[in-house]
């Protein structure tokens, strides 16, 4: 018996119930994600500027950083490697406003800082 079948044969009811169990674990409401494993928050930092014929600049704003669910699992069927992620991201922005002294005069920047941050979807690059 080739190799995948073998495993499907041992893990044949986890196949069955995976995407069930995926299903409840992205419902399950924050605070209880925060249990299984789920810490996404907002952190200071500082944003170094760097514009060209400008004085350096250092700028304080929020971040989000953290971690989310995620899992992988072989799928007998394709044989290839799936799953489902989440990332920690800005889900509400604020903008800090900054002046660069520059050569040619003061110039006006806006940078964006976190107010709030949660796990969604991570993107697909």
């Amino acid at each position: 018996m080739p190799p995948v079948l073998r495993w499907s044969a041992k893990f044949g009811i986890f196949l069955k119930l995976s995407p069930f169990l995926l299903f409840i674990i992205f419902l399950l409401p924050p605070r209880i994600s925060a249990a299984i494993g789920q810490q996404c928050k907002r952190v200071g930092a500082e944003e170094l500027v760097d514009e060209e014929g400008c004085e350096l600049l250092i700028v304080r704003v929020n971040r989000c950083s953290g971690y989310c669910f995620s899992l992988t699992y072989p799928s007998p069927r394709s044989g290839k490697t799936a799953g489902v992620s989440k990332c920690c991201r800005m889900t509400d922005t604020e903008w800090v406003n900054a002046e660069l002294t520059c050569i040619d005069g003061p110039k006006q920047i806006r940078i964006p800082s976190a107010l709030q941050c949660e796990c969604f979807d991570c993107p697909i690059n």
